[in-house]
């Protein structure tokens, strides 16, 4: 399993606990938002991952690049189910800081 495979897991795994503690019962609607998001994001979290490796951003600048992708997280099945728009502002916050933080972990 690759880097990038350990990460889009570690991110999936971190949006179930978030749903849990968010919305109780909705976690796999949040993990099916969450893979929208990294399948579209995917060609810019590649990069962004080799340039955190090679320690070419820092965690704030990842953290304004992945926070400019924010319109790409639709959160289309958490919406169809539902919550309410601060909840689902929430997280999306979550998710963004989520992918951020695992980024530094596995890539660094």
């Amino acid at each position: 399993m690759s880097k990038l495979d350990d990460f889009a897991n570690a991110v999936l795994a971190g949006a179930e606990d978030l749903a849990k503690e968010l919305f109780n019962d909705l976690k796999e609607n949040a993990k099916t938002d969450a893979q929208a998001f990294l399948n579209k994001a995917k060609g810019d979290i590649e990069r962004w991952a080799k340039m955190v490796a090679e320690r070419k951003l820092t965690k704030d600048e990842l953290a304004d690049l992945v926070d400019a992708k924010k319109a790409l997280l639709e959160m289309r099945a958490l919406t169809q189910a539902g919550v309410v728009q601060a909840t689902l502002e929430r997280f999306r916050t979550g998710l963004l800081s989520l992918v951020v933080d695992t980024a530094f972990k596995i890539f660094v």
